[in-house]
């Protein structure tokens, strides 16, 4: 994730060489979209209509031609986009009554995680070592000023050697006794996020490792996040699987996830080298149960790519998330249910991509539609508004969303 101290999250990603496929719990990687399109070959297409949404399997009819949906979308026309999210039909479907619609919004799926990431150091109260915030206006401890339905924070980042850990400067042991008690007596969760763009974290032993958990342990820790792109070593990526296969007979109740930069274009397989490696230690580690987080921002220059490309030729943030997820499903064989995105909400690193509330809206859909296991965004203290501009790590440079915006609107479509 972006840090305040460094200047892109993503300055690079690499396509690596494939040591191979496969992964999340051990199942074959789903055959694609076309399995899925066949399934719509007996349904009526009604006309296509720009103010329609549509979500994947729906077909639409357009100048005589019949399209179906590979993901959701609304407004893309059919047949205009040589990678967009329509897929031109080979025969024409035999027309039956529509469904009748539910009106009742669809729920996130039972277990879905929503919270942004807390660059703990930023707004920190530095006296007491309280997570605080701006976000308000002026600086409070984030407990007191966080939205009633805003359920968890994913606490960023935890770097140096599992047990003798710190975050930012802030010793492990400080920070997890000015805060983990605070959270607990509010109903808050949190996951603990290791790594980050401007660090690595490295865990050379179980015993490490439980000490690290143990810190912060109490009914309301969710899990452990190891967000891996400071150029970490094969041999650290392999310890930190090692680590999560233990952990996870011993703490059968957190979630273990690895946080990893993506492209969102139109390759079939968009991580970067990083990402591949770690996908290919998880295969070869067998391990099983574990979460993607996929880091949907900071694409670069736009282009077919890196990115869905929108109708003003710049990368579609909200599309380019749901390529990104689909890319993971379908080439690593990731399941659905195990896949987060974490998008940048407003202004990007990149000056021309901006994640709006409209992307909220969309992302949102059809991560429900699909039940992902999870969205974040990067980050908490970006969520006041300010002027389109730079990328900023205290407010949003968006400027139409306004104080909590971004959360209150993931809330809202999210159904929780």
């Amino acid at each position: 994730m972006r840090n305040p101290s460094t200047g892109s999250l993503v300055t690079a990603l690499v396509i690596g060489t494939l040591a191979g496929c496969g992964g999340g719990d051990g199942q074959h990687p789903a055959a694609g979209q076309s399995a899925r399109l066949l399934a719509t070959t007996s349904q009526s297409c009604p006309a296509w209509s720009a103010s329609a949404v549509y979500t994947v399997g729906m077909c639409v009819t357009y100048q005589n031609k019949v399209y179906t949906a590979k993901w959701w979308t609304q407004g893309n026309v059919p047949g205009t986009e040589e990678w967009g999210p329509w897929a031109l039909q080979t025969t024409t479907p035999t027309p039956t009554p529509d469904p009748t619609p539910n009106p009742t919004p669809t729920p996130a799926p039972t277990g879905f995680v929503f919270g942004p990431y807390k660059d703990v150091t930023i707004n920190l109260n530095w006296n007491t070592n309280v997570l605080s915030t701006k976000v308000t206006g002026t600086l409070q401890p984030l407990l007191s000023v966080m939205p009633a339905r805003l359920n968890t924070v994913t606490w960023s980042f935890a770097t140096g050697e599992c047990g003798s850990e710190n975050w930012g400067g802030v010793q492990g042991q400080a920070l997890a006794g000015a805060n983990v008690q605070n959270f607990v007596n509010a109903g808050k969760t949190y996951i603990l996020s290791t790594g980050g763009a401007a660090g690595s974290f490295t865990c050379g032993s179980d015993a490490g490792f439980s000490t690290f958990i143990q810190r912060y342990y109490s009914a309301n820790l969710r899990g452990v996040d190891f967000d891996i792109e400071a150029g970490q070593s094969q041999t650290v990526i392999n310890s930190l699987i090692q680590r999560v296969k233990v952990a996870q007979a011993n703490y059968p109740n957190l979630r273990f996830s690895f946080t990893l930069a993506t492209l969102g274009g139109s390759a079939a397989q968009n991580l970067g080298s990083t990402g591949v490696n770690v996908m290919n230690a998880i295969k070869a580690a067998g391990l099983t149960n574990y979460y993607v987080n996929l880091m949907v921002m900071d694409y670069g220059t736009a282009g077919t790519s890196v990115c869905t490309l929108g109708s003003n030729g710049k990368c579609d943030m909200g599309q380019s998330a749901i390529r990104a997820a689909v890319s993971l499903h379908d080439y690593w064989g990731v399941p659905y249910n195990r896949i987060e995105l974490t998008p940048m909400i407003g202004g990007n690193d990149t000056i021309d991509e901006t994640f709006s509330l409209a992307d909220v809206d969309r992302v949102s859909a059809w991560a429900k539609t699909n039940g992902l296991a999870g969205i974040h965004y990067w980050s908490l203290d970006r969520d006041t508004d300010c002027a389109p501009g730079y990328a900023s790590p205290t407010c949003n440079t968006y400027g139409q969303a306004g104080n909590w915006g971004f959360a209150n609107r993931f809330i809202t479509d999210l159904g929780l």
